[in-house]
C-alpha cells in the first residue's frame, strides 16, 4: 500500500507541476497582476517580456500611483490584461495610436 499511495502521490505531483509550467507558457505575455491589499488597485509586479500584437489590444490603463512601480495595463480583445514598461518605445506607441482612435 505504501509503495502504491507514494507512487500516486509523485504522480499528482509531476502532473500538478506540468500544468503549472504549461499555464506559465500560455499566459508569457501576461505578467502577473493583483489587487493591492483591500483595495481594488490594480498593481504590476513584472512588465511583458514581449511585444503584444497590436491588433489585439484594445485598450490600456494605466496602474496607481499606489504600486511599487509603475505600468501600463493593456486590455486585449479576449479581455486579458497584460502589465507593460511604460518606458518601452512600443508601449508609447500603442498608447498613442489607441488615443488617436
Amino acid at each position: 500500500m505504501k509503495l502504491a499511495s507514494s507512487w500516486s502521490c509523485g504522480w499528482l505531483s509531476m502532473l500538478l507541476w506540468a500544468s503549472h509550467c504549461g499555464g506559465l507558457m500560455m499566459d508569457s505575455y501576461r505578467p502577473f497582476s493583483l489587487p493591492v491589499g483591500a483595495d481594488t488597485t490594480v498593481c504590476c509586479f513584472s512588465y511583458s517580456v514581449r511585444k503584444l500584437p497590436q491588433n489585439h489590444v484594445k485598450e490600456y490603463f494605466y496602474t496607481s500611483s499606489k504600486c511599487p512601480q509603475p505600468a501600463v495595463v493593456f486590455i486585449t480583445k479576449k479581455g486579458r490584461e497584460v502589465c507593460a514598461n511604460p518606458e518601452n518605445d512600443w508601449v508609447q506607441d500603442y498608447m498613442n495610436k489607441l488615443e488617436l482612435n
